[in-house]
């Protein structure tokens, strides 16, 4: 049809009821639904009224653990309001979607952040991986462009929201060698050495560079420490059959699914 996108939520419910919801949300933005199985489809006309493209929706679904559930969309549309029909479905349903971590970051900006860096605020939710979580958040310029530097537990980089389209640099954490902070009357910088290169983040508000710089070096410390231990505990089978319980109990998986997959893990103790 057109362009194809694909979006990654994380919706905080069982799988059957995370389902059900889906498909209510996509018929209440009256869509167009086919729910007789997974993947669900849809389709949306063009409507000046919702300002709507016509499109073509897939809405892939899978249970995460027992409380759960990965959703994958692909929206294919000839224009370019992929968000537009994403949002109105998501406004409409009734389970919580995880926000990775957005909305609190968000809040422990401020409120000259959040309004200084509201077009950035908005988009951050899809910027983030699903994998991965924002854990602070400092508004500024960098190279004269307004945005946001977003430290998520893997990666730190500037998120600038334009008009047409948006811009994302991002800062290798590994080849970051420090992160220092220069005050001023008219607001902070926060200054990016990496391997062969600096980088200054300017018009910081007062106090955020020190809470940026604090969160990275834990996030550092966190990203070089052993997980051997984490590993076992992973492929622990006795662990694995507790998890095969929840979703067992949670209707996910049958009867016979389980026994079998019990007896397979059991066989490895």
């Amino acid at each position: 049809m057109g362009i194809v996108r694909i979006f990654k939520l994380r919706l905080l419910s069982p799988y059957e009821t995370a389902f059900g919801a889906v498909v209510e949300a996509m018929r209440d933005a009256e869509l167009e639904v086919n729910a007789a199985g997974n993947p669900i489809s849809a389709k949306s006309t063009r409507s000046l009224r919702r300002n709507r493209w016509a499109s073509e929706i897939s809405v892939a679904l899978r249970p995460e653990d027992a409380n759960r559930t990965l959703v994958d969309w692909t929206i294919d549309m000839a224009g370019d309001k992929h968000f537009s029909v994403l949002d109105e479905v998501l406004t409409r349903l009734k389970v919580p979607v995880d926000d990775l971590g957005v909305e609190d970051a968000l809040e422990r900006l401020g409120k000259m952040g959040r309004f200084f860096g509201a077009k950035e605020a908005r988009e951050l939710f899809r910027v983030v991986q699903i994998d991965e979580r924002v854990v602070e958040l400092a508004q500024g310029l960098y190279n004269g462009n307004q945005g946001m530097l977003v430290l998520t537990n893997q990666r730190l980089f500037f998120f600038d929201k334009k008009f047409l389209g948006s811009h994302i640099e991002e800062f290798d954490l590994s080849a970051i060698t420090s992160l220092g902070q220069t005050k001023a009357m008219g607001g902070e910088t926060i200054n990016i050495s990496i391997s062969g290169r600096s980088a200054e983040i300017k018009q910081v508000a007062h106090g955020r560079s020190d809470v940026v710089i604090r969160a990275f070096r834990q996030v550092k410390r966190d990203s070089s420490a052993p997980r051997g231990t984490q590993a076992s505990e992973t492929h622990d089978p006795a662990d694995q059959i507790r998890r095969l319980a929840e979703l067992h109990d949670a209707g996910i998986l049958t009867d016979a699914e389980f026994d079998a997959k019990k007896a397979d893990l059991l066989r490895r103790i």
